[in-house]
């Protein structure tokens, strides 16, 4: 029996509140670091309002910032893989 199974039997036999409250911690901490991240790269939200700016002419800071928290482990894998945050990405 791998550990996935275990830990599978495990959840399943404590109820589906464990599974939903596990997975409102892994959002919660998900949302966290994507708010570190942006906070870490506002240059980068400027360059994402910019590239945000035709679709979302009112709210592109929003956008920039909700695309930044929720896709920053695109973000970080670009900028690990060429060196800047976003690059080929952003155009």
């Amino acid at each position: 029996m791998t550990i996935w199974e275990r830990v599978q039997q495990a959840l399943l036999r404590r109820g589906i509140n464990t599974v939903v409250e596990l997975v409102l911690w892994i959002g919660l901490a998900y949302t966290v670091i994507g708010v570190a991240y942006a906070m870490l790269h506002i240059e980068l939200i400027g360059q994402l309002k910019h590239a945000l700016s035709a679709d979302f002419t009112v709210f592109a800071n929003i956008a920039a910032l909700v695309v930044a928290v929720l896709g920053w482990p695109v973000l970080l894998a670009s900028s690990l893989l060429c060196g800047v945050a976003g690059c080929g990405l952003l155009t």
